[in-house]
């Protein structure tokens, strides 16, 4: 039986540029006095193969590399060395704008942005009108591109892109600049994009998307692949890291160990950061009868508890609370300001319970807890736990088994006649 061909291999890539302190090092080194550059490795020895129909994202900070990689697998760029076998159809998405004319109007740069993608000039015109009706733009297809807001771009952008039908969709960060609503569009076009089998690769910042929309993650770290993952754990890592170098003389105070907690079983150690001026010491979950659970029933009456302890004098102390799916979706959290209740003051050593009420309304699943303190007027958290608790909910919603919430829905027919 033959080994199925990946959608994506990338070996042994590496790209340096070469950087001059002024346009007139260069000009110096061009007729012969000598190296006048410093060589910057955006890249090194990148090794990565993506199945088809896979989603993946690529991580990491600003300068790390991404948007190179991405480049030079849309073709855009020659790597130094190395090689990438694509089997298929790209279409990539990266510097907005890129391949349209400023001076050209909405309705012409589709033609120019489809031919850029490989498209012929049959196919742009053939579906010219879907692309015009996808970016809703209106009357402004027929304005210059230059023209257009930053969200507006990112519709053309966008729309002309996806015409393509491509096999392997590369997304740099581009759908940011665009609105909520056409950014939920966007992703439910991906959805079905996905569910027909086509690779997609997306650069972003934001973790809650690589954990809810990707399968596997790679991060990225000063051009060197630095960990390789399912997008849940790569996004956590990644985190963690960044998290960890922001508050690293912090988290070695007193009684706040940086990853010290462990949830148990197969579950990742907790992440916990913080100032030290407070430690969420407990939390946990309690039924209607004061009884510590894990186990929640749905449409159950519960009660969300966190104990914690002021190490410093306290004016005005927060405690939140976020519950998050496996896949990192934020489906609840609450803190006192929505509900107006005043923050509390504590002495060194004294404790509260900050408490949520709530029924229980989450579909069955697994879930975790992270809890946050701090004040108002601090740039940092006393202390946060990440994923500090799992809870499990059970019970039969009557909904699909894809459903995060339950809504407590009635299913029905009515007959209204016949035409």
């Amino acid at each position: 039986m033959s080994e199925i061909k990946p959608a994506l291999r990338i070996q042994g890539v590496s790209k340096q540029f070469e950087i001059y302190a002024s346009p007139a090092q260069m000009l110096l080194e061009l007729i012969g006095f000598g190296t006048r550059h410093e060589s910057f490795a955006a890249l090194t020895d990148i090794n990565v193969e993506i199945g088809r129909g896979e989603v993946v994202g690529i991580v990491g900070r600003n300068g790390a590399g991404k948007s190179t990689l991405l480049k030079i697998v849309a073709g855009t760029l020659t790597a130094d060395c190395g090689k990438v076998e694509v089997d298929g159809r790209i279409s990539a998405i990266l510097e907005l704008g890129t391949g349209f004319h400023p001076d050209y109007t909405g309705r012409e740069n589709i033609v120019m942005g489809g031919l850029c993608l490989g498209m012929s000039r049959k196919e742009i015109l053939a579906k010219q009108e879907e692309v015009v009706a996808f970016s809703e733009l209106g009357e402004f297809i027929d304005r210059p591109f230059r023209t257009y807001s930053s969200g507006m771009q990112a519709r053309l952008c966008f729309s002309t892109a996806l015409a393509c039908e491509p096999t392997i969709l590369i997304v740099d960060e581009a759908l940011s600049v665009g609105d909520v609503r056409f950014q939920r569009k966007c992703f439910a076009h991906f959805e079905a994009l996905r569910a027909r089998g086509t690779t997609i690769l997306l650069v972003s910042h934001d973790m809650n998307a690589v954990a809810q929309f990707c399968d596997r993650a790679v991060w990225l770290e000063r051009g060197r692949v630095v960990a390789t993952g399912t997008a849940k754990e790569v996004s956590e890592d990644y985190l963690r890291a960044m998290l960890g170098e922001a508050t690293a003389a912090a988290a070695q105070a007193p009684n706040m160990p940086a990853f010290s907690q462990t949830l148990g079983g197969d579950i990742a150690p907790e992440m916990r950061y913080g100032s030290g001026a407070a430690c969420i010491e407990h939390v946990e979950v309690l039924d209607s009868n004061g009884n510590a659970v894990e186990l929640l029933q749905s449409r159950g009456q519960y009660t969300l508890r966190a104990r914690v302890r002021a190490v410093r004098n306290l004016g005005d102390l927060h405690v939140g609370f976020a519950v998050r799916t496996v896949r990192g979706v934020e489906v609840f959290s609450i803190n006192p300001r929505p509900q107006k209740v005043a923050p509390v003051e504590l002495a060194p050593d004294e404790v509260v319970h900050a408490e949520v009420a709530f029924t229980n309304y989450l579909a069955p699943g697994d879930y975790f807890v992270t809890v946050g303190a701090w004040g108002l007027n601090d740039d940092a958290h006393h202390d946060r736990r990440v994923d500090v608790l799992q809870i499990h909910v059970s019970g039969d919603i009557g909904a699909l088994p894809q459903s995060l919430v339950d809504l407590h829905a009635k299913y029905s027919f009515t007959k209204v006649g016949s035409s």
